[in-house]
């Protein structure tokens, strides 16, 4: 029997109405990414990576053509199932963080807890997941403006982790750390993935680029090597 696809676009155009003429992000692409891949997005500004990232994270759905994640068609789907999806089956890993300026690291992995569960963490789980990627007790008080940038980062990929998700989406990551700092966070990537996770990961480095297993090139909305 055939394994499904953990992610599967299928023929997927996004296409977005302007005054000047549509432009299309994603141009006709089919693509198959199985539970337990590491995959590197890589291709110039404008290429369409943002776009296919916003479709796998659900957080767009295709103009033309079908997306399915984890088996289900996502166009068919609620709103509310698209909502419990991106909780439950998708982590997000960002750039600048989007950490919450007025939480302390805990509270920020703990938040997704609270979204999920309507209430505190009484688990240990928060403190265990900032723990596992090197944020002891006394730093995960502290407010992000108190942790330096890979602390951040490591407090952004607690708080990705802390809902136990199969797709880790992470937006040049390392993007803003510098080259140490960015090969200890993927470092941490890397031991997610050994551990089963499918991390799907967009950069502009190739150095960063050669720490996954596949890498898929975009160029005006198409793939053009996999």
């Amino acid at each position: 029997m055939t394994e499904i696809p953990l992610i599967r676009l299928a023929d997927v155009s996004k296409v977005y109405p302007l005054e000047s003429g549509d432009f299309t992000a994603l141009n006709h692409i089919s693509l198959d990414i199985m539970e337990g891949e590491f995959v590197a997005l890589m291709g110039p500004s404008g290429s369409g990576k943002s776009t296919m990232m916003n479709q796998i994270g659900i957080l767009d759905v295709p103009t033309t053509g079908e997306l399915y994640i984890a088996g289900k068609n996502v166009a068919r789907m609620t709103k509310l199932e698209r909502t419990h999806m991106r909780r439950d089956t998708i982590g997000y890993i960002f750039q600048k963080f989007y950490l919450i300026p007025l939480l302390t690291a805990y509270e920020n992995v703990e938040y997704p807890l609270i979204l999920k569960y309507k209430k505190r963490d009484t688990t240990g789980k928060a403190d265990a997941i900032l723990n596992s990627v090197g944020i002891d007790r006394v730093m995960s008080a502290h407010r992000p403006t108190q942790l330096s940038g890979g602390q951040q980062q490591r407090v952004a990929i607690a708080r990705a982790l802390v809902n136990d998700p199969k797709i880790l989406l992470c937006d040049e990551p390392t993007g803003n750390l510098d080259r140490k700092t960015g090969y200890q966070i993927m470092e941490i990537l890397v031991g997610l993935y050994e551990k089963g996770k499918t991390v799907i990961l967009v950069t502009h480095d190739p150095k960063i680029a050669e720490y996954a297993k596949r890498t898929i090139t975009l160029e005006d909305g198409r793939i053009v090597e996999s």
